[in-house]
Formats: C-alpha cells, structure tokens, sequence
C-alpha cells in the first residue's frame, strides 16, 4: 500500500518498531523483540523489559476526525517469547475520572467502554483474522473475522488481560499465546496486525495502522505487518475438557433425576489444522430461544447458541444467512424446541496451503419414535486473487428413510481492493424420489465505500429445494433485489454522517405470477454521540396464495393485498447509564391496520448491576380478526467479577399466556474451565391443565486440562 501522509522511520536498537509517522496499512511494519524473561501479566508495567522498547505512538483518529491524531495518547509496546505474545499498553486520558470501565461479562460487547483491541492474521492470507478486545477490567471479548464482514464472537481462547487505571489513564498488559493462533510454520513468521483504541467518552476510535472510512475493522487486507517472529511454537496444543452434570427435571405427571458426563477435546493437528472431538454434548447452559410472535406465513429464523456449532461457523455458511441456507446446524441435536440426544461428533477445520476447509460429522440417538440419525457436512473456500475464493459444500443427512438427503453446491467471492464484489452459489438438494426444482443459486454484485454503497442481487429457489440439514424460509422464488445508499458527510453540528437509500424487491413464483413487491426509501441519520435514527417508508404488494392463521381464531385470507406503513427506529449509544432503543410502526396490513412498538431498555444501576427490559407490542385489526400482543422481557445481570456472573432472564407472551423464566450463574474458575448453575421453567396459563410446562435445574462442571 501507498502511504499519503509520510515515510516510515525505523529505530534500530534491540528492535525496530515504526514511530512517528501516519502509515497505512502494509506500510506499518513492527518488529517485536524477543525476550528471555517475560513480562509479568498484572497491568502495572514494571516489568524492565518494557523500559527496553520504544513505543508505537502514531493512532490515527477513525472516527470521527478520520486521519487526525488521537486527542489523547496512547503508546504500545509488543515483544515476544517461544509461547507468547505480549503487549503493554499505556492509554492517556486527561480526564481519567471519565474513563468507562461497565462491561464485567465474558464475550460481552466490551466497545460500550474505553477498550483495546489487538487484531491478528496469523494466517498471514488477509482473509481471516483473531481479534482479542479487552477493557481495564479485563473483561474479554474475543473474535474471529472475515476479510468484508463477518464476525464470530462464539470463538473463545485462552488468553490474558490485567489493567489498571491511575491518574494519567490506565495501562493494560496482554499476552496471547501462540497455540491460540493459527499460522504457517517459518523460520520468520509474519501475521497481519491492527490495534484499536476506543476512547469511549469522546466516542472517538483510533488505529494503528491509520485506515480511510473506505475500509473497516474487517479490512484484513489493510492491516499492518508483524515480522521476524523466530523460534515460536505452539506446543503440543491439546485441550481436553471433560464435563460432568447433574440436575432435576419435572414436566406434567413426570419428575426425572439426572446425571451425565461427556467430554470434547481439541487438538491442533498442524499449526494451522484444527481436530474437535464430542461425546455425549450436552447444551444445559444454553439460554433459552426468545418468544416470538410470527406475522407471516414464512417459518421463523432461530439462531445457533450452542458452543460446539458456533466456532468457526463461518466456514460452514452457504446460502442466504436467515432465508436460504445449506447448512444450518439447529437441524442437528433439535426437534422444533426439544433436544434430541446426540452420541457424539467430530470435526476438523483450518487451512492446508491456500485453501480453507472444514469436515464435520454428528450421530444422534433413537429419540422420540425417530430412529438416530447421521448429519455430515465437508466445505471447502481456496484462496485466488488476492482476497476472493471458490468454494464448494456437501452435505449428508442419513438414518430416517423420508428425511434422507444429499446437498451439493459451489460458490465463489470476488473481491477487489476498491471493495467491488461478486458473489454467486448453485446448490442441488438431493431427496428421496425429487428430481426436478430442487435447485438454488444466487448472484449478488455490489460495491461499497463510505460516501455511496449499491448492490444488486438475483435469487432463483426451486420448489422442491430442500437441504436435509438446511433451513429455507421460502421455495418456489425468484427474486430481484437492489438497495442504494448515498452517504455523506454533511458537517453539521452533531451529525456524523446521514444515508438517503432505496431498496426495491420483486419476488416472483416459476410460474410468472408476481408474489412480493417492495419499494422501500429510506433515511438515517448517525450522530457524533453514536446515536442514530432511521425513517422508512414500505409500499409493498403480496399474494397469499392459501389462509393461514397468526394468532390464535385470527386468520389472513387468501387473496391480493397492497401494504403502506412507516418504520421508525431509535439506537442509543450503551454507554449511558440509561439507554433506550425504540422501533415503532402505523400502516395498513392485509386490509386493515396493524401498529408495532418494540423498546429494549438497559439501566446499569450500579457498575455491577444491569437491569434490561424488552416490550415487544403488536395490535393486528383485519377482516380476519383482531388481537393485541405484549411479550416483555425482564433480564437483571448482577456481576462478581469477570469470572463470575449471574443473569436472570423472564419472558412472558400475552397472546399464548406464556412464561418463560430462566436463572444461570457462570463462574470461570480457571481458564476455559467453568461452573454453570442453571434453572429453566417453562408455563402456558391458558390451559385447562397443570400451568407448569417444564422445569430444571441444572449443575455443570467443566474442567480444560490443556497440554
């Protein structure tokens, strides 16, 4: 990469480390030292090996003076042993009373506060990074990322994080070991780096490297250089985590006494290869699916909670994330809401030369009347261009006769280094006695830069397309779409940057017949605060081709409708101690009326103590019928320390008298070893019957002995 701004000025002593300069990107080249007695992990930076080593100083502003220095300095000192990683990080605030230190949670959005971020691609590929995200707490965060968006915050390591505040700011030490990287064996290593500071009481974001609005966090491809890493290792790196359970369930004219142990084992093959292993899993810890209430006639999209699926899950997704996916692991281990037992599974994922690929295999238990069945799944994403792919996917459903199925499909990303992308798949489904529309493809090519942004995408889903192991929201389409945005920078007091945007969408059967059109123009605007506001306005045409009922006696008729109604939406900065996040809705609705409101409520009473609330309100009057929907939310989170946590969670539906209630205390007592003390009940009060629907409690234990 060019750099605008300046040469790049090298200190040789025991290291050479960029100072002074703006770089961007490539052009940053850090050069650690290795040391033989390392730093102690305990944020006070009193360690002498930090005296030896000059600081990177040059954070460029992001957001919101992009390019500008940082208001406030911040210096970073990196060396390194054969197993570790370690950073000193001294963050000066002239207001350090200010200094935003709430989240206490693992895995928790830790932006809300002042945090630092170390972002590495040790794959060295710019496609895929690590990201470990911490506050003075040491509260962690920690993320796998995808070169142009994508990030998995499931994915947990063992690392370290200590800081401390003091009266010039705070410092922070981190050490990040090598066997929680993933990177191709050299005599000199090199990764991919980015490090981010977020000053959260300014809302002010800072990089070093400096990057253009053009690129973001997930710009991989823009990172600066770490070199000369010599003589690391990532030992014999084997987690083995047994667990053991214990528990009471009741359900109606049943009480059950339970105990169980299982065990998962990971085990890097290679440096950049990766081996799970799962026996007898169990989810107990697992929170329990929101309520919802459906108004379509389109089945409802519910995400993966469970840890073994949710690691690297990016390498597994093919399709259209929520409406047309090939693979999608809720199929596995669950039937509607009830879990079906599962024997076990394997699975083995990472890189072998320039080629990303994932192998994945789950056997369950005979359960309910089903027989057990076998899910598999191989994907594969090779590397061309600099940072696009091909790729290709299988999928295997095996053991219940009418479920059987085989899913075959391709895909390709290209993506230049203006951000102009093209992407496509074509999938095949492969079930019992289905030759013909079983088929799914995709073309989408958009571009986007911070001052515009555009996109068109073409759908085409068979009527018979059905993945065994995949979720489809709609078959039988064929579907346009185009969304646009301009985006500028206005200057005006207290606005960042506004968007004026249209999306247009024209959804058709192989018939010809015109079932879904939407016109949707739109405006946002984003403020200095990190607030934002958003107006849109729909007029859209839909063909319900049979009834169907969305709540209980109130049913939509078949027929042609036109729908016109306004959304208005209202996002807060959680960093206040209170903050608001409101979206409300007045429009016609399938010949009558319908108003929406949805708030989501977070009051942080005392550092330790938050208190939330969700209210989702709908009123639905149409020929059909009427009815009147409230499903609220109560969670109260009360935080130990950052290693021990409790959360107390109640839903409750209206419409179906509903009560969902659920309490889990976490307690990492070392790292990646954990205590989970769960209770869940369950009941409906419109029931002529006992109210209680199910009950547990629950006591996990999980212990990572890593080798």
């Amino acid at each position: 990469m060019t750099s605008r701004m300046g040469a790049i000025f090298v200190l040789v002593l025991l290291i050479a480390v960029p100072v002074g300069a703006q770089v961007y990107g490539e052009d940053a080249v850090i050069r650690p030292k290795k040391v033989d007695n390392p730093p102690v992990i305990d944020g006070l930076h009193n360690d002498p090996v930090w005296a030896e080593i000059e600081p990177i100083t040059d954070f460029r502003q992001y957001e919101p003076d992009n390019g500008a220095p940082t208001t406030e300095r911040t210096e970073v000192r990196i060396c390194y042993d054969s197993r570790f990683l370690y950073f000193a990080v001294r963050a000066f605030d002239t207001h350090p009373e200010r200094i935003i230190a709430n989240v206490f949670e693992r895995d928790s959005w830790v932006d809300a506060d002042d945090t630092f971020t170390v972002s590495l691609d040790s794959h060295n590929d710019n496609r895929t990074a690590f990201a470990f995200d911490t506050n003075v707490l040491g509260t962690k965060l920690d993320v796998q990322i995808r070169e142009g968006g994508g990030y998995n915050i499931s994915w947990d390591a063992i690392w370290f994080s200590k800081g401390h505040i003091d009266e010039q700011g705070y410092t922070l030490e981190i050490a990040i070991p090598f066997f929680a990287l993933r990177f191709k064996p050299a005599e000199e290593v090199e990764m991919g780096i980015l490090l981010e500071r977020i000053i959260r009481h300014k809302n002010e974001q800072t990089l070093y490297p400096a990057m253009t609005r053009d690129y973001d966090f997930d710009s991989i491809s823009r990172y600066g250089r770490l070199v000369g890493l010599k003589g690391i290792e990532r030992g014999v790196d084997l987690e083995v985590k047994p667990y053991g359970i214990a528990g009471y369930s009741k359900t109606p004219g049943e009480s059950d006494y339970e105990a169980d142990a299982g065990l998962d084992v990971k085990w890097g093959l290679t440096s950049n290869l990766t081996a799970d292993l799962t026996l007898n899993p169990d989810f107990a810890h697992v929170e329990s699916d929101a309520l919802k209430i459906n108004l379509t006639r389109f089945g409802l999209f519910f995400p993966e909670k469970r840890d073994f699926f949710i690691e690297s899950s990016d390498l597994f997704q093919f399709g259209l994330a929520e409406n047309a996916e090939v693979f999608f692991s809720r199929r596995i281990g669950l039937r509607g809401r009830s879990e079906v037992p599962i024997i076990g599974g394997a699975r083995t994922y990472g890189m072998v030369g320039d080629t990303r690929m994932g192998l994945l295999t789950m056997q369950t238990r005979e359960s309910g009347g089903f027989g057990g069945e076998n899910f598999s799944v191989a994907r594969v994403k090779h590397n061309i261009l600099g940072r696009s792919y091909i790729g290709g996917i299988v999928t295997s459903r095996r053991g219940v006769e009418e479920l059987k199925d085989t899913t075959v499909g391709g895909d390709f990303m290209y993506l230049s280094r203006t951000n102009f992308k093209v992407y496509g798949h074509l999938a095949r489904s492969g079930r019992p006695g289905i030759d013909e529309d079983n088929w799914m493809g995709t073309l989408n090519i958009s571009h986007t830069l911070d001052r515009y942004d555009w996109m068109v995408q073409y759908d085409d889903i068979g009527a018979n397309f059905d993945p065994g192991i995949g979720f489809i929201r709609r078959p039988d389409q064929r579907t346009l779409k185009f969304n646009a945005h301009y985006k500028p920078r206005p200057g005006w007091k207290g606005v960042r940057q506004i968007y004026v945007g249209l999306f247009y969408q024209r959804t058709e059967n192989h018939d010809g017949v015109l079932e879904t059109r939407a016109i949707r123009p739109g405006f946002l605007a984003r403020f200095q605060t990190e607030d934002s506001f958003m107006t849109l306005l729909y007029d859209t045409f839909d063909l319900i081709p049979y009834p169907f009922y969305i709540a209980p006696d109130v049913i939509i008729s078949a027929g042609e409708y036109n729908n016109r109604y306004a959304l208005l939406i209202f996002d807060a900065n959680p960093m206040r101690r209170f903050s608001v996040d409101a979206t409300g809705s007045i429009g016609t609705f399938y010949g009558g009326n319908k108003q929406s409101l949805d708030l989501s409520l977070l009051f942080k009473a005392m550092p330790r103590l938050h208190i939330g609330a969700d209210i989702v309100y709908d009123h639905v009057d149409i020929p059909g019928g009427n009815f009147s929907s409230l499903i609220s939310q109560l969670l109260l989170s009360y935080y130990f320390s950052p290693t021990l946590t409790t959360r107390m969670a109640a839903q409750y539906s209206t419409l179906y008298e509903e009560l969902v209630f659920n309490f889990r205390l976490r307690w990492i007592y070392a790292p990646e070893s954990e205590v989970w003390l769960v209770y869940d009940e369950g009941r409906r009060f419109d029931l002529l019957g006992p109210s209680l629907q199910d009950r547990a409690l629950i006591l996990k234990v999980v212990y990572n002995f890593n080798f």
